[in-house]
């Protein structure tokens, strides 16, 4: 369904990314691991076309996806980026129904459902994003991009910040958002306990390119990947 191919990119004259290709089913979720500094961030970037491209890549059922990140928001990627960039001076359900209006859907549909999905933002509906948690504006930021009503949500470092307890709550709507209404996941992070906690498959990145791909029990079997790649 998604998939990244050959890609290669990085800022004006620097390549970060060389030849990353990886794909994503219907239904499934994947995790992109790797180091700090790897260039996680960058693949997401680059998937989002917020990076320069070299070469490769990023399309949806076979057929390669514009050039412009708005284009690519709604022709089915929802983006959670890291440190979240929740809009500050608008509300919690204004930051959903912002995103919902620009690709098209209704208003309150979303808003409906951002606080159903989230209960925890239903008390905060009213208040400015720029004054909620660090945890809270994450659960805003993936609400936010839920509104969109994507086909692959793309997570950068979700629990960066977050307390554990968020964490928990997080994984838990991002597996029921994939069991009940099929919506494909690819997250990226350090954090390889979460990561394992919901995708069975994962590519490992190391120095810019897919060193390894691996289920979940040849990673969690696999100390020496766990280390050198991961510095677990």
């Amino acid at each position: 369904m998604f998939k990244l191919t050959n890609a290669t990119g990085g800022y004006k004259k620097t390549t970060i990314i060389r030849d990353v290709s990886l794909s994503i089913a219907e239904n499934e979720i994947v995790a992109l691991l790797g180091r700090n500094g790897a260039g996680k961030t960058t693949v997401i970037k680059y998937a989002m076309g917020l990076i320069d491209a070299f070469g490769g890549s990023t399309s949806i059922d076979g057929k390669e996806l514009p050039v412009s990140t708005a284009k690519r928001v709604k022709a089915g990627i929802g983006y959670v980026p890291q440190g979240r960039n929740v809009f500050p001076r608008l509300t919690v359900l204004e930051n959903v129904a912002a995103a919902a209006i620009a690709c098209g859907h209704n208003r309150k549909d979303a808003e409906e459902r951002a606080l159903s999905d989230f209960p925890m933002l239903k008390p905060k509906a009213s208040v400015l994003a720029s004054s909620l948690s660090g945890g809270q504006q994450q659960v805003l930021a993936i609400a936010r991009a839920l509104a969109t009503k994507p086909r692959i949500l793309i997570l950068d470092e979700p629990t960066e910040g977050v307390q554990p307890s968020i964490v928990d709550e997080i994984a838990e709507v991002i597996r029921k958002l994939n069991r009940d209404k099929g919506l494909a996941v690819l997250v990226a992070e350090q954090d390889l306990d979460f990561c394992l906690s919901l995708a069975d498959r994962a590519y490992v990145l190391d120095k810019g390119v897919i060193a390894r791909e691996a289920t979940k029990s040849e990673i969690l079997s696999d100390m020496e990947l766990q280390h050198e790649l991961l510095g677990v």
